[in-house]
C-alpha cells in the first residue's frame, strides 16, 4: 500500500489522524490512542502512543501546527483537539503478521483531562446512531466526559450555540442525574435531540439562549423541568435558581411539575 493511501477496510479501523493543519498531511493515522485521555490533574505523561498506526506520513516526523482528529468509520472528521507542536519518538516494533501496523510514541505536550472520552469517542465513531438517554447509562462520574465529547462534536459539525427547534416544549427529568455535568447532558438532549448540546455551564446555556433569536434560529420554547426538587437536592438551590433565571431572562416558559 503506498503513502497516503488506505483501503476502505482500514479506514473504517482509523479512530485518530495528526494531521500538519499547514499543509493538511496526515502524519499518522491509528486504531486507538493511550495515555491522551487522562485524569485532571495528573502529571501529564512523556509521550501519547498511536495503536496499530496506518501510517501515511512516514518522512514527515514533527510540525508546528498539529491537530489531532477523531474520525468516524466513514473517515469523516467528527472532532478535534489543537495540539501545536508535536515530534515523533519511539516507532514500536511491527505487529506479528504481515501488516505494517505498528505502535508509534509522539511528543505532544499536552493531554486532555477527561479520562472517558477515548472510550465514549468509540462509541461516537460507530454506524449507529445515538440513543436518547444514553448518556444517563453511563455511571455518573462518566458524564463529565461525555458531556465534553457532545459538546466538541457538536462545534466539529458546523452547528452553533443554538436550539434548532427539535419540538416546543424540552423536558428535563430532575431525578435522572446527580451532578451538574449530568445536568448539562439531560438539558442538551432535551432542546437538541439525542446528542444534542445546549451548554456545558451556566455561561454556556446563557449563550446558547441568547442566540435563538439573533441568529434566525429557533424561538424561545417551553420547559418543563420534573422533579426540581430531586434537582435542588442533587445540584444546589442556587445552582438551580440561577439557571431558572436564565431561562425566565430569555423568555423561556418554565413549568414546574409538582412531585
Amino acid at each position: 500500500m503506498s503513502p497516503g493511501s488506505e483501503g476502505i477496510a482500514d479506514a473504517q479501523d482509523v479512530l485518530y489522524r495528526l494531521v500538519d493543519k499547514t499543509s493538511g498531511e496526515v502524519l499518522v493515522a491509528a486504531e486507538d490512542l493511550l495515555n491522551y485521555f487522562t485524569e485532571e490533574g495528573r502529571e501529564p505523561p512523556e509521550t501519547v502512543t498511536f495503536v496499530r498506526a496506518h501510517r501515511t506520513g512516514r518522512a514527515r516526523r514533527k510540525t508546528e501546527h498539529a491537530e489531532l482528529q477523531v474520525v468516524d468509520r466513514q473517515g469523516r472528521t467528527i472532532g478535534g483537539y489543537v495540539l501545536g507542536k508535536v515530534k515523533a519518538g519511539f516507532w514500536h516494533e511491527h505487529v506479528p503478521s504481515a501488516e505494517d501496523r505498528p505502535d508509534v510514541d509522539y511528543f505532544l505536550g499536552d493531554t486532555c483531562e477527561y479520562p472517558w472520552a477515548g472510550e465514549i469517542w468509540r462509541r461516537w465513531a460507530a454506524d449507529r446512531p445515538v440513543e436518547r438517554g444514553e448518556w444517563a447509562r453511563c455511571p455518573s462520574d462518566r458524564h463529565g466526559s461525555w458531556l465534553h465529547v457532545v459538546q466538541t462534536a457538536w462545534f466539529a459539525s458546523g452547528r452553533n450555540a443554538t436550539r434548532y427547534g427539535t419540538g416546543a416544549t424540552a423536558v428535563v427529568d430532575g431525578s435522572g442525574f446527580t451532578t451538574r455535568d449530568g445536568f448539562y447532558c439531560a438539558l442538551g438532549e432535551a432542546v437538541n435531540g439525542p446528542g444534542g448540546y445546549f451548554g456545558s455551564n451556566r455561561d454556556a446555556v446563557w449563550d446558547c439562549l441568547r442566540t435563538m433569536r439573533s441568529d434566525g434560529a429557533a424561538a424561545p420554547f417551553r420547559l418543563v423541568w420534573r422533579h426540581v426538587a430531586a434537582s435542588r437536592q442533587a445540584l444546589g438551590s442556587d445552582f438551580t435558581d440561577i439557571v431558572l433565571a436564565l431561562f425566565e431572562e430569555a423568555g423561556v416558559e418554565t413549568e414546574l411539575p409538582p412531585g
